[in-house]
C-alpha cells in the first residue's frame, strides 16, 4: 500500500498535459436560434468532453441585433467589429449568429458536435506554450502573460476577462418571455504589449479596469496569441485571483 501511495505522484507527474484550443462564440440574446449554442458553450467548458483538449471558451455577444427590440446588455460593438475581420478574412464573408470560431480558423453554425470536431483537429496543430496569471488590485485585474522565446513578427497578444453564470429574463425581441443563461460571458478585451524579455523567458502585462457589478469569484482570464483574425497559436486561461 505504501508503495503505491508514493508511486502515485509518479503517475500523476506522467500525465500528458492537455491542449489548449480557443472556442469563441458569437451571439446574442437578440436571436432566437442563439439560447441553444450558449448552452451547448456552456456544455463543452464543463464537460470538456474531448480527450487530451482543454476548451477555452469565450462569448462574445454582439450589438446588431438590438434593433429587434431588445438590448443585449452584454453586447457591445467592439465584438461584432472582431466578427466581421474573421468573415472578411475567411472563406465565407459574412457574419452570423450564432456562429462558433474554433482557434480562429474554423467557423459553423454553434454547436456542440462540430465544435468538438474541429476542436480535435485544431489539438493537433502545435502551439505556443503560454503561462498566465492575474492578481486584482482595486478595481483593476493585472494579467501577466509568460512565454519561452519572442513570439514571432505579426503575431497579436490579447487578453479577455470572462465571466460564468449570467442569466438574463428577456423582455422584448425574438426571445422575449424567455430567461437566458450564457457562460464564459466577454466583459472586456485589450491588446497587450509586446512581450519584452525578463529573466530567461518574455513577459507581456497589461491592466484590466473591472466594473460594478461583476462577480469576480466567477470571471476567468483569458490569454491568446494570435495571427490577425487567424489561426490562435497559443492561448491560456486561468481564474481571476481574489486578493
Amino acid at each position: 500500500m505504501n508503495a503505491a501511495l508514493l508511486a502515485l505522484p509518479l503517475l500523476l507527474a506522467a500525465s500528458p498535459a492537455r491542449t489548449p484550443v480557443l472556442v469563441e462564440l458569437f451571439t446574442s440574446e437578440g436571436c432566437s436560434s442563439c439560447p441553444s449554442a450558449d448552452n451547448a458553450l456552456a456544455r463543452l467548458t464543463q464537460k470538456q468532453p474531448v480527450e487530451g483538449v482543454e476548451l477555452i471558451a469565450l462569448g462574445f455577444h454582439v450589438d446588431y441585433w438590438d434593433y429587434l427590440g431588445w438590448k443585449d446588455p452584454y453586447a457591445s460593438p467592439e465584438y461584432g467589429e472582431r466578427q466581421r475581420r474573421y468573415a472578411l478574412d475567411g472563406d465565407e464573408n459574412r457574419v452570423y449568429t450564432p456562429q462558433m470560431v474554433v482557434d480562429g480558423t474554423r467557423s459553423f453554425v454553434g454547436g456542440e458536435d462540430e465544435a468538438r470536431a474541429q476542436a480535435a483537429v485544431a489539438a493537433k496543430r502545435s502551439k505556443v506554450p503560454l503561462r498566465l496569471d492575474t492578481r486584482v488590485e482595486g478595481d483593476t485585474v493585472v494579467v501577466r502573460v509568460w512565454m519561452d522565446s519572442a513570439p514571432a513578427r505579426g503575431l497579436e497578444l490579447w487578453a479577455a476577462l470572462a465571466e460564468d453564470g449570467l442569466s438574463s429574463d428577456v423582455k422584448r425581441g425574438e426571445n422575449a418571455g424567455r430567461k437566458l443563461s450564457h457562460a464564459a460571458v466577454v466583459r472586456t478585451v485589450a491588446t497587450l504589449p509586446a512581450p519584452k524579455a525578463e529573466e530567461g523567458s518574455f513577459l507581456s502585462e497589461a491592466r484590466l479596469k473591472l466594473a460594478p457589478g461583476w462577480k469576480r469569484e466567477k470571471l476567468r482570464a483569458v490569454a491568446v496569441l494570435q495571427a490577425p483574425a487567424g489561426q490562435v497559436r497559443g492561448v491560456a486561461a486561468v481564474e481571476v485571483a481574489s486578493k
